[in-house]
Formats: C-alpha cells, structure tokens, sequence
C-alpha cells in the first residue's frame, strides 16, 4: 500500500470512473487500473464495483476512502511543513488558516479579505485556504494549518475552538424553482420543496440544515455526497439548499439566491479553531473580523 494508490481510491470515489481519476491525477487509465488491482489483491476485498456507467464504491471501498483521506491529509500536512520551511532569519513562516467550506463564487475574496484582517491582527504573514470540512481537525493535528474557521465548533483532544460570530445565511434555487421570483423567501414556502443534506459536510448539516429543521422548516430530506448529488434534484425535483455568507454572492446562470424572511432567518456561528497553545487572541479577532462586516 502506497500514498499514490489513496490518492486513486480518493480520485476514483470522488470522479466516479477511473478514466477521470487517471486525467486527475496526470497518469494512464491503465496505471490507475493495475494500482488498484494490486491494492485489492493484498487487501483482499473490492474497493469498486464495475459497470459500463462507470464505477462506484462498495459499502469497504467507502469505508477505506474516509481513512484514506485522513491519511492523505497527514502526508500533505507534513510535505507542506517540509516546503513551507522558514521565510526568515528568525524563522517566521506563514501563519496558514484553513477555510472549512465547500467551494462557492466568492470564495476568493472571502479568503483575501480574512487574511488581511488577520494579518493585521497577529503581524505576521497569513494565508487562508479552502479546505474540505472533514480535513480541518486532521490538517491542524498534522501541522497544515495553524487555525480553521468552520460553521460550529470544532471539538477534539489538543484543540481550542472559540467563537467568532455569526453569519448571515439564505437558500440558493435553481433559477426554474417557483420560488425563484421572489424577493424574499418563507420556511412554510420551503417545506414544500426537499432540501438537500450533504452527507460529506457535518458541521454544515447539522449547524444549518438540521438547525433550520428545528427552527420548522417541513422540507422532505435529500441526503448524498455533495459530489454525487442527482443533478435532477435542483432542476426537476426543485429541491434547495441553505447558504452562509450569502452576501458575498452566489447567483449563477444555474441557480439564484434569495434571502430568508425575518424572523425565519438564522444566524449561523462560525468559530475559530487553534492547536492548544498557540497563543491566539480570539477577542482581536472577534474586533478585526467584525469590521469587515461579515460577521455579527
């Protein structure tokens, strides 16, 4: 077993062929295929069931990739340690920050505008990156990141998680959805449509989602892989699906944003999430962040 063969299970999983894992990951179809022979041979079990639609997962194969992941996102923690190395003379080095969240229109500046503020605030260099919700925890033991803003706390041995504030959150529609033409939307108006639930993002479902279903939104649940997601569920089925930091603009060809009613919307927290020991002043960033008026 090998780092490269995780990376084509990880591939294989998330693209749904190996054809698409091989381009990913920059070698032939045929040196895919024969690494994951030979990884299924010595583990003794099929990761993947083949079919002429493309390849999927068994229940073993799933399990492997969550643990695959979490061993990819060791090795990267300690190969970006290695490159990062110290800038200076004193030895000072980036202070990276991670960006628990799926990827979205805006991202950019979002991630611009934390990492000027905190650089501001701690007076050194900062970097914010995009980073997938389940890597978070992982990446901060191994080193990767020195601090994560996630939606909800992050809880874990060796970790401090405070509060940064809260975010602003509406609904994203397909631009077909009947709700679509309005200004603002309703919790009663949305019960009438399925809401989607990523199975891959759980402080997502769980501190918006599943906050708005106790907040009494009736919406039928849709849950998948945020990649895997039937495409007819936002065009035919009009299904939804909740946004946070809304104002910094989602809108596309494909979908439309809308505001929650008042009274129906939520205020999402969002934390900030250390090592034990760093040393982070989580009141300057409170008072930085809160100037940029995306948080409350």
């Amino acid at each position: 077993m090998n780092i490269k063969q995780l990376k084509y299970v990880c591939s294989i999983v998330d693209l749904g062929s190996f054809s698409a894992a091989a381009a990913h990951e920059g070698v032939s179809v045929q040196a895919v295929s024969k690494a994951m022979g030979e990884l299924e041979g010595k583990l003794g079990a099929p990761l993947f069931e083949r079919g002429s639609a493309g390849v999927r997962p068994t229940a073993f194969g799933r399990a492997f990739c969550d643990r695959a992941r979490r061993v990819l996102a060791e090795w990267g923690g300690l190969e970006r340690f290695v490159s990062d190395g110290p800038s200076g003379p004193d030895g000072a080095r980036p202070f990276v920050m991670g960006f628990c969240a799926p990827e979205f229109r805006g991202v950019g500046r979002f991630c611009a505008l934390i990492a000027a503020v905190s650089e501001r605030v701690l007076g050194r260099e900062v970097r914010v990156e995009v980073v997938p919700c389940e890597e978070g925890l992982p990446l901060l033991r191994a080193g990767a990141l020195d601090a994560a803003i996630t939606v909800g706390p992050v809880e874990g041995e060796g970790i401090v998680c405070g509060r940064l504030g809260t975010m602003s959150s509406a609904v994203l529609l397909g631009v077909g959805h009947p709700l679509a033409g309005c200004e603002v939307v309703t919790l009663e108006e949305l019960s009438a449509y399925p809401v989607f639930r990523p199975t891959d993002y759980a402080h997502y479902s769980e501190f918006v989602v599943d906050a708005y279903r106790e907040h009494g939104l009736q919406s039928e649940v849709y849950e998948a892989p945020t990649g895997e997601a039937d495409p007819e569920f936002f065009s035919v089925r009009n299904g939804f699906t909740f946004i946070v930091a809304g104002g910094l603009g989602w809108s596309s060809a494909e979908s439309v944003m809308r505001p929650l009613a008042k009274g129906d919307a939520l205020a999402i927290p969002i934390c900030l999430s250390t090592p034990r020991g760093a040393g982070v002043d989580y009141v300057a960033f409170r008072r930085a962040l809160a100037s940029m008026s995306l948080f409350s």
